[in-house]
């Protein structure tokens, strides 16, 4: 399916269609699906599934999961700009110092994007289980599609929130109430597994829930497993045999390490699961706007696009200075430096009178605090800028290029890990890093003999920055309390109970069924 076919697939055709469901797991659940008049041709199955799979879009387009998964980590951080820009409430300063609540805004978005996401898979799930025309085989594969999108967003809940509610069926109108993290755990544990070998295969499977996709995401939950707190026998044993067989799959390290990101990375053999973009997309919740979130006003200019850049996310300094300067990724990951003119060659100025030199420091200026805080603001021009996704010369309101949630270097980096933990072989480990280390750096000159968890560490930070596994990354190593921005001064909590995020407050006032994670106030009655 080449890119234009997937758009239509995941977009256009959706207009078809509008789901008067069950958005919310915090809502009522309606019963409106019209499963006696839709579902009963092949292009209209196709928009079921296709909806399904356009949730996957909000994960890096709206914002929130960026928030959590990277700013609460080592990675990025959204400082407050001179002049108050980005300061919004305090939220980005709750999330880089672990001092958020059940009402700091990302957090409440978050959960709201994942529990529609949720809701929209149940109730298509119900129409297309209730078809009478489909063979058993496309039955057990369209089903399969969307059960595995679920599976990755109930992942998703269970990774930030630990207990959360557990609703599978579309019928069941009972506000739910939330669930353990273990029987969250072994609900996925269960389905995963169950729908693994009906999933798609790789080939022609770009943007769907594949073998691969199953496998990996089962790789993750039992890798996860000790961090979590739940019990698993032989969790990381089973982790490095989920990646077996997503290494036998006929996926590929790509040769050129951007390929994974180009404005055509829809070829990759790399991915594993992806979310498809277009610079077509006009859907406010499914643009991926990230060139807005992290690019200065002004650097359009330089990069020769229309973008209205917002001038926000950054990169943490010490995280950027964990990339040694012949490391090719580095150049590949962040924009830095002095920005000139394309058209003039004049080197470009803030309009506070600074010259657009995104520094890799960000420094806090004295006399800024906000709220009785030492989180101050910084110039706007401060922090070395995402840049992993290259930005198109075409590019004014929606990026083009696609998302990959799971990629094969990962699944190497996995399999290396959960040997390491589980006393297998350190060999096998040293040579799976190496794989990944040989494509960035284009020759074994940087190969290591041994690798340790640190250098496994390193390792992931080094390849998957940006891509929103470094919060759950940071859990497992044990680092998780440790910014990598010490000039701001800005001490994080270090509480336990923080690796948790706190339900939402939206969430319990649709919801009173819900219980508050233990360490934040439990909510009024």
């Amino acid at each position: 399916m080449n890119k234009r076919n997937i758009i239509s697939f995941l977009t256009g055709t959706a207009l078809l269609f509008s789901m008067p469901a069950c958005t919310n797991l915090d809502e009522t659940v309606y019963d409106n699906v019209p499963a006696d008049s839709f579902g009963y041709t092949d292009s209209e199955i196709s928009v079921l599934v296709g909806t399904v799979y356009k949730t996957l879009k909000n994960y890096p387009a709206d914002g929130n999961f960026l928030a959590l998964d990277v700013m609460s980590g080592s990675d990025a951080v959204t400082p407050t700009r001179k002049g108050g820009d980005w300061y919004d409430g305090g939220q980005y300063r709750e999330i880089y110092m672990h001092t958020w609540t059940s009402q700091t805004s990302v957090i409440k978005g978050a959960w709201s994007t994942a529990s529609k996401a949720i809701g929209t898979c149940n109730a298509n799930l119900k129409v297309v289980e209730s078809s009478d025309f489909l063979s058993d085989e496309q039955m057990s594969l369209y089903t399969s599609e969307i059960r595995g999108i679920r599976a990755f967003w109930i992942y998703k809940m269970m990774d930030d929130w630990g207990n959360v509610p557990l609703v599978t069926d579309y019928a069941d109108k009972e506000l739910p109430t939330c669930q353990p993290r273990q029987t969250v755990f072994d609900w996925l544990i269960t389905e995963v597994t169950e729908i693994a070998e009906t999933c798609p295969g790789r080939e022609n499977g770009y943007a769907k829930f594949t073998k691969g996709a199953a496998y990996t995401l089962l790789a993750k939950l039992y890798l996860n497993a000790e961090a979590w707190g739940v019990s698993c026998n032989n969790a990381y044993q089973m982790a490095a045999q989920c990646c077996d067989k997503v290494m036998a799959m006929g996926y590929i390290l790509e040769p050129d390490y951007k390929a994974n990101f180009s404005l055509t990375n829809e070829s990759s053999r790399e991915a594993i699961l992806a979310a498809p973009f277009s610079e077509t997309d006009t859907d406010k919740d499914n643009r991926w706007q990230l060139m807005n979130r992290t690019l200065h006003y002004k650097d359009q200019l330089a990069l020769s696009n229309s973008v209205s850049a917002w001038n926000g996310v950054c990169a943490q300094p010490e995280y950027v200075k964990l990339f040694s300067d012949d490391d090719p990724r580095k150049e590949a990951t962040f924009l830095i430096g002095q920005m000139y003119n394309a058209s003039t060659g004049e080197p470009l100025e803030t309009d506070h009178g600074f010259l657009l030199n995104h520094t890799i420091d960000v420094t806090m200026l004295a006399g800024t605090e906000y709220d009785g805080t030492t989180w101050g603001a910084v110039n706007q021009h401060d922090g070395a800028r995402c840049h992993k996704w290259p930005y198109s010369t075409t590019l004014t309101d929606a990026m083009g290029n696609d998302f990959h949630v799971f990629r094969y270097a990962d699944v190497l980096l996995m399999k290396a890990e959960a040997l390491l933990r589980s006393g297998g072989s350190a060999s096998e480990a040293a040579s799976l890093v190496n794989q990944v280390r040989e494509r960035a750096f284009g020759d074994s000159n940087h190969n290591y003999a041994t690798v340790t968890l640190d250098d496994i560490l390193l390792e992931r930070r080094l390849e998957l920055s940006w891509e929103m596994h470094n919060r759950q990354d940071d859990i497992r190593f044990g680092v998780y309390e440790k910014g990598l921005w010490a000039a701001s001064n800005c001490v994080r909590k270090t509480d336990a109970y923080l690796k948790l995020f706190p339900i939402s407050q939206d969430a319990y006032q649709s919801n009173d069924k819900l219980t508050q994670n233990p360490g934040y106030p439990a909510f009024a009655k």
